[in-house]
């Protein structure tokens, strides 16, 4: 079973060209990290969500939220003790424990997170890994660093699915529910990393055939079957990131 980050599909999204795709990414790191006022942040981030929403539907916006929200709370709740400037908000006594600058700081951070992660996420789940390779080289990227970050995006999801699969196997069988396996939860933890472990160990002569298979270590011309856009249809495709970067940047370089 090959689990990935792509999900096939025929939306505006899955048929735009990959190589304006991670153009645009390099556009939306840019205007997350220029210093702009937390409401041109939520704009972006706004945008960004309603286009995952829109084209790929709003049950997508999901797994980066279930994945992200640990880290989300730890920066709500420790990045504004640690900014001291602005006009108190909330005082416990006479200790002033937030303030305005911090609220906006903390803003400003959730906002840069989420719309990094889901600027990311819209690429990587409407690029298959074959198309990024090609788009990879096509910029001229050497291919053993291509293989290395395909081969990551493949198997960080397939690990997570493994380590699922076998806490409902470990589950299944020891028959723990209810507050018994709540009590009992870290006991699992051992045996469940173990049996990971082992597969993971298990699929490293699968994955070194699949590295000879694709000409790994060559020093030979490489070919490849499929192709990426070109002419008009590239063209197109560009204009289309083209006019949404301008748009993504106009905010912060005339500081609306």
């Amino acid at each position: 079973m090959i689990v990935e980050f792509y999900r096939p599909g025929n939306s505006a999204l899955h048929r735009l060209d990959p190589r304006p795709k991670m153009l645009f990414l390099i556009v939306v790191l840019i205007a997350f990290f220029l210093p702009s006022a937390p409401w041109v942040l939520l704009v972006f981030t706004a945008s960004i969500v309603a286009v995952i929403a829109f084209f790929l539907g709003p049950a997508q916006l999901l797994p980066p939220l279930k994945t992200l929200w640990p880290i989300l709370i730890l920066i709500s709740l420790l990045t504004a003790p640690f900014h001291r400037a602005g006009l108190p908000v909330l005082r416990v006594v006479d200790i002033t424990l937030v303030t305005t600058e911090g609220l906006n700081m903390t803003l400003v951070l959730l906002l840069r997170f989420l719309g990094i992660t889901f600027g990311f996420f819209a690429v990587v789940r409407t690029v298959a890994l074959d198309d990024m390779v090609l788009s990879l080289r096509w910029f001229g990227l050497p291919y053993a660093a291509c293989l290395v970050m395909t081969i990551t995006l493949r198997t960080i999801p397939s690990l997570a699915a493994t380590w699922h699969n076998v806490v409902d196997a470990h589950r299944l069988r020891s028959g723990l529910d209810g507050r018994r396996r709540r009590r009992r939860i870290v006991e699992t933890y051992g045996p469940v990393l173990t049996s990971v472990l082992i597969e993971a160990v298990k699929g490293i002569p699968a994955l070194a055939m699949a590295l000879e298979s694709r000409g790994f270590g060559r020093r030979n011309a490489r070919t490849s079957y499929a192709e990426l856009k070109k002419g008009r249809a590239l063209v197109g495709d560009m204009l289309v990131l083209a006019a949404a970067s301008a748009a993504l940047l106009w905010p912060v370089f005339f500081r609306w």
